[in-house]
């Protein structure tokens, strides 16, 4: 019988690499050569081939970047000192809603139960916060926070990817579950704007999206949504076809720069004048000056709510 390889032998080719941490294969070339990091050894074809040490800094040096730090600064040190900077950063707080809010405190049960793969507690504890808070609320103080965390347990390997993803599932179905509870007991008909709900094709994270809808139903938007990593030709054919007001965006933290303000000015070049981009999520570069002036940027989720009654008084929509 073979023996099973060590994982310490597993090598990841590039592509591996760019899917697992979000970072372009550019970036690690150029990287290479600016910086002498990462190391990659090649194989029988000449392709870039890349341990599991390599993979580990990689995913911190995402992840202080997503935090705010220049690559300068940080695609040189060693493991040890991205552990420490990564470790400063999430015992920061992120989130601090105040008590009238009626915030759930987001203690370690949450991704204790996640860690130990008892995914029907999650899933009960966030119906239950849901009908105890509100879809709203919950959304805003619960689910948002606890994405951040479970995000900050998969880096320092206390949770699986799988474990990662049954989380992200889960809170996808129970968050359907909210909206289509929401809709059923609403008395009133859905009306404008009507939002067009999507990822650009390199953003295949959709959970931020999902939070958005959850407030634009709550305001009884009119929706579509395509799901993620929709071609920007198709956003823009859909907008026309389906006459939409609102074209709504999520961009993880994983995206990249590049690709964050490529797909906004497209959109914004070929979108009809009268159609709106909105942007939200991580993704660092959404609050730099650089993203174009007319799209708007929403920090949270919650922020939708405002955005469309500003849109409805700008367009006297009763």
């Amino acid at each position: 019988m073979d023996a099973k390889p060590d994982s310490k032998d597993v090598l990841w080719s590039i592509a591996e690499v760019e899917r697992d941490t979000g970072l372009g294969k550019d970036t690690l070339r150029v990287w290479e050569r600016r910086y002498g990091f990462p190391t990659p050894t090649r194989d029988a074809f000449g392709e870039r081939q890349y341990d599991p040490a390599q993979l580990l800094r990689l995913r911190l040096i995402k992840r202080l970047m997503d935090a705010g730090h220049r690559p300068g600064k940080v695609v040189g040190l060693p493991l040890e000192a991205l552990e420490a900077l990564c470790d400063e950063a999430a015992e920061s707080p992120r989130v601090a809603p105040s008590p009238e809010d009626g915030a759930v405190a987001l203690d370690a049960q949450w991704v204790d139960w996640l860690r130990r793969n008892q995914i029907d507690h999650l899933r009960h504890a966030l119906q239950r916060e849901i009908m105890k808070q509100g879809l709203g609320s919950a959304v805003d103080n619960l689910v948002a926070p606890l994405c951040v965390a479970v995000g900050d347990a998969w880096l320092r390997g206390d949770v699986s990817v799988f474990q990662e993803h049954l989380f992200s599932e889960t809170v996808r179905v129970v968050l359907r579950d909210a909206i289509a509870a929401v809709e059923s007991s609403s008395r009133e008909l859905l009306r404008r704007p009507k939002v067009l709900l999507t990822t650009t094709p390199s953003e295949a994270h959709t959970l931020g999206l999902l939070m958005a809808e959850s407030f634009f139903a709550l305001e009884s938007c009119q929706r579509v949504s395509l799901g993620a990593s929709t071609p920007i030709p198709d956003i823009v054919l859909a907008s026309g076809q389906l006459e939409v007001d609102v074209v709504a965006l999520s961009f993880s933290a994983h995206a990249s720069r590049r690709e964050v303000l490529d797909a906004l000015r497209q959109l914004v070049e070929q979108l009809p004048w009268q159609v709106e981009v909105w942007a939200g999520g991580s993704a660092a570069v959404l609050h730099s000056k650089a993203v174009p002036d007319s799209v708007r940027v929403l920090r949270r989720a919650s922020e939708v709510s405002a955005q469309v009654s500003a849109w409805r008084a700008r367009h006297r929509v009763g």
